[in-house]
């Protein structure tokens, strides 16, 4: 889907096993640019090797999560994920990440609106996500996006750490 934004060439392309690699790079600067300050330097570190091993992004891909990657200019800017829930209806986007150098240029609504796009074709009536308590600018951005508080949750997501967040819905 290529997309003019400014002087850009925005493109928003499936990512499959073979792209699976770069996204582990960009997960990794995105997460030391953007968490330290939000949760520590070793959660950060168990996080990104629990979510984003290739073994732990192709098991995602084999369990039918949807991987888009956000290009501009040639260049990796973002990631997607998103996928069944187990509920009819409903879909999660489990990730929405830019580099921090992409932010402020409406890029992340853009990337958003088109997951939007895809999960109402597949019949989704609604979109979760989780979020953060402290992530306050992902907070601001996805309630600028429509997203509202649901619920809060504490996860305990092994060797001590928790994941304190909030679950946000918006109906699609």
């Amino acid at each position: 889907m290529p997309v003019k934004t400014s002087s850009a060439d925005v493109k928003i392309l499936n990512a499959g096993q073979d792209d699976l690699p770069a996204i582990q790079d960009i997960a990794n600067t995105i997460w030391y640019e953007h968490y330290p300050g939000i949760i520590s330097h070793r959660q950060i570190a168990y996080m990104l090797a629990l979510d984003y091993s290739l073994d732990a992004m192709n098991e995602d891909l084999a369990m039918g999560i949807s991987m888009d990657k956000l290009i501009v200019d040639e260049t990796l800017a973002g990631f997607a994920a998103y996928g069944p829930t187990g509920r009819e209806e409903v879909v999660k986007l489990h990730k929405l990440y830019l580099l921090q150098s992409f932010h402020g240029q409406g890029l992340g609504s853009m990337f958003l609106a088109h997951v939007e796009d895809e999960c109402r074709k597949r019949g989704y009536k609604s979109i979760i996500l989780n979020v953060n308590k402290n992530n306050h600018d992902a907070i601001k951005a996805y309630r600028r996006n429509g997203y509202a508080n649901q619920q809060s949750v504490l996860a305990d997501i092994g060797d001590g750490f928790f994941m304190d967040d909030y679950v946000m819905t918006k109906m699609l």
